[in-house]
């Protein structure tokens, strides 16, 4: 297994140019669009409420850093592959709701996942969808069961990682990036949601987002 680190990482998957973003985003310059999967915001507070006691300023990490990303990547339209608020309404929505007004000009999409489940009167300010087309791009939370000729599904919902072996028998389970023949899928954005190991298949990519890096994973 070979492991080559990149500062920025710019690859070509269903003839469409993706910038792979250490933040587990994906920004396509050609459609000025930044892609997020799985958030999950909300989900510490619920941890809390329930008795784990996980630090009350974990549940705004994650909404200061997707504000740090949309500054930085200045895209058009933002889109959230499902899965942007974990459970019941809490604490952690109305702050999210107040970031996402700093960005008024913004276009923000969330195609509907398994957890977006709060009253539809909730989601004002960002078109709805279950299914979106970008090109040849079908964005949607969950994985396709059929594939589309000519078309390339790109989603979430599985939190893919990849667990890398040192020399010394020592093993490290990271978040990552995978494109599939037919399928991309997009590592989850959320702090505290754990991976799915993905077992690649020949002629599969797999990038790992860690810190300020990307990694093309080799096998």
């Amino acid at each position: 297994m070979n492991i080559k680190p990149h500062s920025e990482l710019i690859t070509k998957i269903a003839g469409e140019t993706m910038q792979l973003l250490s933040e587990k985003a994906i920004y396509l310059p050609d459609h000025d669009t930044l892609v997020v999967s799985d958030l999950h915001f909300g989900k510490i507070e619920h941890f809390r409420k329930n008795g784990i006691g996980l630090p009350a300023k974990a549940a705004r990490k994650d909404i200061d850093k997707l504000e740090r990303l949309i500054k930085s990547v200045n895209a058009k339209d933002v889109v959230f592959l499902g899965d942007l608020f974990h459970s019941d309404y809490n604490n952690a929505w109305p702050a999210f709701k107040d970031m996402l007004e700093q960005f008024p000009k913004k276009t923000f999409h969330l195609v509907l996942g398994n957890h977006d489940i709060l009253d539809e009167t909730l989601y004002r300010g960002m078109e709805l969808t279950y299914q979106m087309e970008i090109n040849d791009l079908i964005l949607t939370h969950e994985p396709q069961d059929v594939i589309i000729e000519g078309k390339y599904n790109l989603c979430g919902h599985i939190h893919p990682g990849v667990r890398l072996k040192g020399k010394s028998k020592q093993t490290l389970r990271l978040p990552c990036f995978y494109f599939g023949k037919h399928t991309g899928i997009l590592p989850s954005f959320g702090t505290f949601t754990g991976t799915h190991v993905i077992k690649p298949m020949e002629g599969d990519q797999i990038f790992v987002a860690q810190d300020d890096i990307v990694m093309q994973v080799y096998y």
